[in-house]
């Protein structure tokens, strides 16, 4: 073997280990930015009466006022909900279900219930939706790693 195969070997082998935290990193950076956007619109609600919230962390109850026909991905368990002048629910979808499963029922049903998709972000790892129907809009991501289950986060509120 060569210096030069020596060389190749080795920076193969570091760009194999730096793959890993450049997707840890793209990911992060992703969730940040959901965050950031739910962090917004409820930051938009803070300038009325925050009379009436409720908050449920690990409850298996959706707030009242969540839309009877939001589609709800089968078997999926709520993980927490806030309700106030919005809504901000996080579900877990059982084991197996990953976004080549979850994302197409969740695009089919929101058409379905008459929601509209109007903008996106989409990844290997992620899937974000600004969404609207009527007078209520916010957003759906959908989350995938190796380590945690796919998670889906639903934020609700009025237009302004």
């Amino acid at each position: 073997m060569t210096e030069n195969d020596n060389t190749m070997n080795a920076t193969l082998a570091s760009s194999s280990k730096m793959k890993p935290v450049v997707v840890l990193i793209i990911v992060g950076v992703i969730i940040l930015f959901v965050v950031g956007l739910t962090i917004q619109f409820f930051a938009k609600k803070a300038g009325t009466s925050l009379t009436g919230q409720t908050v449920a962390v690990g409850g298996e109850k959706l707030p009242d006022s969540f839309p009877k026909d939001f589609p709800i991905y089968p078997g999926a368990k709520i993980v927490s909900s806030l309700s106030s002048n919005g809504l901000l629910v996080t579900f877990t979808a059982p084991d197996g279900h990953g976004l080549a499963k979850v994302v197409p029922f969740y695009k089919n049903g929101l058409g379905a219930s008459g929601w509209t998709i109007t903008s996106s972000f989409d990844s290997d790892t992620i899937q974000t939706w600004a969404i609207a129907k009527g007078t209520t809009e916010g957003s759906v991501s959908i989350t995938t790693s190796e380590r945690d289950p796919l998670t889906i986060v639903v934020t609700l509120g009025e237009k302004e």
